[in-house]
């Protein structure tokens, strides 16, 4: 059997800043939910959104046998995380600055498994993004968070701009983490109003074709859309969030930006070849740019 203190002391010792356990189950709200959200179009062109449904939100089907997932969060806020000048216009989302957090919290999670004794690798399933896992579901049963109108986990710790990984693991644990009970975003709404193209919906969820962040990351769409200053991603909706605005900066050094953006204007981005861009920005997350050309 897991046991949760030695879990806890793992995932503090490879840099998580939060975690929790919970049971292996389906997820049977949080899919009826997203199925809604398909139904109505919500995926736009991002095809990968509406497979694998069933094992998007049951654990289990994506390791036989599970019986826990532990899920961590890590925060990556730097200083471009709070805003760029109003008249600069070639901004990147403050993720995307650093080593691609795919290959870094897959790296942490399987230093967890080994440390909790699983050292064969297919006894486990360590899931980040492109794993089709609910991660944002799991966090907030996690006790992580709760999920916000801008539809991301929000911690009153560490306030949105944080990662999410998960380790799925097959033995129960002798202690499963509280849900996060609350809503932090009662009678705010300043991502509603700040999104620039209104991608954020009333229910929560993102209405994708209209989100920057999409339109400038995935090969989902041909035609024209104003950006509006953003290159790679968008941060408009956490850096309004009242919750980051307390939120402590990155404190695990692997999230350390190693591009500074304002040193590239739109005219330098204009030029830019795919070749150079995969050179340059090597490593971390903004080579998907020039990939998905």
């Amino acid at each position: 059997m897991l046991n949760g203190k030695k879990i806890s002391e793992q995932m503090a010792s490879v840099g998580f800043d939060a975690w929790g356990v919970v049971r292996a189950t389906e997820l049977s709200d949080a899919k009826a939910h997203f199925g809604e959200w398909l139904a109505g179009g919500g995926a736009y062109r991002l095809d990968y959104l509406v497979r694998n449904v069933d094992k998007r939100f049951d654990a289990r089907l994506l390791l036989p046998g599970a019986k826990s997932v532990v899920v961590g969060a890590v925060s990556y806020k730097n200083r471009f995380s709070e805003g760029y000048e109003p008249d600069f216009d070639a901004r990147v989302a403050s993720y995307a600055l650093s080593d691609d957090y795919h290959t870094t919290l897959r790296d942490m999670l399987r230093r967890v498994a080994l440390g909790l004794g699983f050292t064969n690798p297919k006894s486990v399933k360590v899931c980040v993004d492109s794993v089709p896992l609910a991660e944002k579901s799991l966090a907030r049963l996690a006790g992580i968070g709760w999920q916000g109108r801008n539809s991301l986990i929000i911690s009153p710790s560490l306030g949105s701009f944080m990662v999410l990984g998960a380790l799925i693991l097959p033995e129960e644990c002798d202690e499963y983490s509280k849900p996060f009970e609350g809503d932090g975003c009662v009678g705010c709404g300043k991502c509603l109003l700040r999104c620039p193209t209104g991608a954020i919906a009333p229910n929560r969820t993102i209405k994708t074709a209209l989100c920057i962040s999409n339109r400038t990351i995935e090969k989902s769409a041909e035609e024209p859309f104003d950006t509006r200053g953003w290159v790679f991603g968008c941060d408009e909706c956490q850096t309004c969030c009242p919750h980051n605005a307390t939120a402590p900066l990155f404190r695990n050094p692997l999230f350390a930006p190693k591009v500074t953006p304002t040193d590239y204007d739109s005219n330098f981005w204009a030029k830019l070849s795919p070749e150079e861009g995969e050179k340059l920005f090597a490593g971390t997350p903004i080579v998907r740019k020039f990939k998905n050309r």
